[in-house]
């Protein structure tokens, strides 16, 4: 019995040697990463608006204005999307949600 649970053992040893020696050569070259977007999406200046301009409507038209002119990426939206509640406060609204969800797409 033990003689033949080491010729299985040999056998699936050497069965799987073939297998973990896929090649000799050198590994091939890892893709490019995409080329970077140019991106304007300065976070801190949405952050300076929520936190300086006091009044609930000022401080809706300028989050919105500011939508308007940044281009950012989606990973920065989801910032946006996730801090909106502390940094627009009462000015948070569905329009404002609407267009961070029009510009992460």
């Amino acid at each position: 019995m033990r003689w033949f649970f080491l010729l299985l053992m040999l056998v699936t040893i050497s069965a799987a040697q073939d297998k973990l020696i896929l090649s000799n050569g050198p590994p091939p070259p890892l893709p490019k990463p995409p080329p970077k977007l140019p991106s304007n999406c300065p976070l801190q200046e949405l952050y300076v608006i929520g936190w300086t301009v006091h009044e609930p409507a000022e401080r809706h038209k300028a989050m919105l204005d500011w939508l308007d002119k940044s281009r950012c990426k989606s990973e920065d939206y989801v910032t946006i999307w996730n801090a909106l509640p502390e940094w627009a406060g009462t000015s948070d609204s569905p329009v404002l949600r609407a267009k961070i969800m029009e510009k992460a797409k």
